[in-house]
């Protein structure tokens, strides 16, 4: 993990939810943004004061905190990571899971850093194991980060989307769907 950007080491390593310290005395106050250009957690406050910078939304799932993988793909390469879905958008851990019993009867895929037995054939569990596993080898973090930069641009299953597709990373994000059905449905008649 030394050789990580300090925004990722942050990033997997922020507690988010709590209260933010600059906003004590406003409502819904918790820190569930998270600057990229400043490494720091956010409080919906706090977002006018990073207008031009790249904040990611920070989401919990199952009692931890999750990222959506459209969020995080332009920062860094998610291939591998075991994704969830979240209210429609795809998702990942940021820290390593709870290890739960090994399924006795069933084949297991074990997590490359953890060994946290996955149901799929990914190779890691979340981000934290990922990165810790990548850092172990530091040109394959530096491939990771520079890969969703867009530097490799040979990496395959890879892609990047553009900043009119993604909508802004921060706040709510603006749908690429319309909110009305495109045809009318209509009940069988029986």
């Amino acid at each position: 993990m030394r050789d990580a950007p300090q925004w990722l080491r942050g990033l997997v390593s922020e507690e988010f939810f709590d209260a933010c310290a600059a906003h004590p005395g406003e409502r819904k106050n918790e820190k569930n943004h998270y600057c990229v250009d400043c490494a720091a957690a956010l409080c919906r406050h706090c977002l006018p004061h990073h207008p031009a910078h790249d904040v990611i939304q920070i989401w919990k799932h199952a009692n931890s905190f999750v990222v959506r993988v459209d969020d995080l793909i332009k920062l860094f390469d998610c291939a591998g990571i075991q994704t969830h879905t979240l209210s429609d958008h795809e998702v990942v851990f940021l820290r390593e899971r709870i290890a739960r019993k090994r399924p006795a009867n069933a084949e297991i895929n074990p997590c490359a850093a953890c060994k946290r037995p996955l149901p799929s054939a990914d190779d890691y569990c979340s981000l934290f194991c990922k990165v810790k596993h990548l850092g172990e080898s530091e040109q394959g973090l530096r491939r990771a980060i520079r890969a969703a930069a867009g530097e490799d641009a040979d990496v395959p299953g890879k892609r990047r989307a553009s900043s009119s597709e993604a909508g802004p990373s921060c706040g709510g994000s603006f749908r690429n769907r319309s909110r009305k059905q495109l045809e009318p449905t209509r009940a069988p008649f029986c």
